[in-house]
């Protein structure tokens, strides 16, 4: 007689405890400033870590992605930074080239409804190859939250449309 409420009930815990632990893997999520962003399509999650005569390989966590564990470009990154000493977005993004190198074009916009400017730039990357790459700069409060997709300079024009599926899904609540 109550076996087969025990059944359904033993079903049920199965599929919340699975539910409860799914994880997603094609997106990066920072909690503590709401943000969420979908990953370009095979790319992995993590933090790509080199270590000499090997390649790179995933950490389980990280605020990092990108499409291949044998190089280190392309790839993308979220991090937060503090507004101050900075009194505005405009004068944080201009005093602080050196996060994204030389600026090739910048452009003020609204981000998910935050201020924010985006900015091409082109540099030296890890043995001073050439690479270029999309920074957005967005103020939430007193924090500037950067995303950034950066890769080789000459493989930019063919990267670019797949950061830009990227930044079209970002949110931040």
């Amino acid at each position: 007689m109550g076996s087969p409420l025990f059944l359904f009930l033993a079903i049920l815990a199965v599929l919340l405890t699975g539910c409860g632990k799914k994880e997603i893997k094609n997106e990066i999520v920072v909690k503590e400033i709401g943000l969420k962003m979908k990953i370009p399509a095979g790319w992995q999650l993590g933090i790509p870590s080199i270590h000499p005569g090997k390649k790179y390989r995933v950490s389980p966590t990280g605020d990092h992605c990108f499409p291949s564990e044998k190089s280190s470009y392309p790839f993308g990154r979220v991090w937060v930074m503090d507004l101050a000493p900075f009194s505005s977005l405009k004068e944080f993004v201009s005093t602080t080239p050196t996060l994204h190198g030389l600026t090739v074009t910048q452009v003020p916009m609204q981000i998910c409804g935050y201020e924010g400017f985006e900015i091409i730039s082109s540099g030296l990357g890890e043995n001073r190859v050439p690479v270029q790459g999309v920074y957005q700069y967005i103020r939430k409060g007193d924090k500037v939250i950067v995303v950034s997709f950066l890769t080789l300079a000459d493989s930019f024009a063919t990267q670019e449309s797949l950061f830009r599926l990227s930044l079209k899904s970002l949110v931040i609540e």
